[in-house]
């Protein structure tokens, strides 16, 4: 079994996923795995959608240095760069996939799950070489990722009942307020 980098807070209700050495970039895997971040899934997999058919954008937070600026990320509270880094939406698409065929094997309601925890972590570069001018050669590196996904069940809040026994204190000053209230002098 492969240890994740933080277990779900109730494993009964949550469902995982993880994938190692995915060949696209980092960078563009960590902006589009911080855009699901809190998520439900069928809504996560939507805006996925969107953004593969270039209808919504992905914000880069962190990694914009080169990239222009996207009119869409308006609708993300972002006035900066954006991309629609597509191999990482598809990687994405099928982690989700795979996490959700795991919540279907552990009987989770598809309905109500949503993304807790989503990690990026850059994997070993890929080291291949270009030829330059002058007889010189350089690196030419690759940087892969891993990614991994934990979907959770929502749990229902479930209200704490007023304790009868209980005696509530006041002050004098909210004594005196009920008093003026209920009509009494001061």
């Amino acid at each position: 079994m492969v240890k994740y980098s933080r277990e779900p807070e109730n494993p009964v209700k949550s469902a995982k996923a993880r994938a190692s050495d995915l060949r696209t970039s980092f960078k563009n895997m960590r902006e589009t795995a911080m855009a699901i971040k809190g998520m439900e899934l069928n809504s996560a997999r939507n805006y996925l959608n969107k953004v593969l058919e270039k209808k919504d954008v992905i914000p880069l937070r962190r990694f914009g240095g080169s990239a222009g600026r996207s009119n869409l990320c308006k609708l993300h509270n972002h006035y900066g760069p954006g991309r629609f880094p597509e191999k990482s939406v598809r990687h994405l698409l099928d982690i989700l996939t795979n996490a959700e065929s795991n919540a279907e094997i552990k009987s989770l309601d598809q309905e109500n799950l949503y993304v807790t925890h989503i990690q990026v972590n850059q994997a070993q570069h890929g080291r291949r070489r270009t030829y330059r001018a002058h007889g010189r050669i350089n690196a030419y590196m690759s940087s892969p990722c891993h990614v991994e996904v934990v979907l959770s069940e929502k749990e229902e809040n479930v209200k704490k009942p007023d304790e009868d026994g209980r005696v509530v204190r006041k002050t004098k000053k909210q004594l005196a307020q009920e008093r003026l209230k209920n009509g009494a002098s001061a």
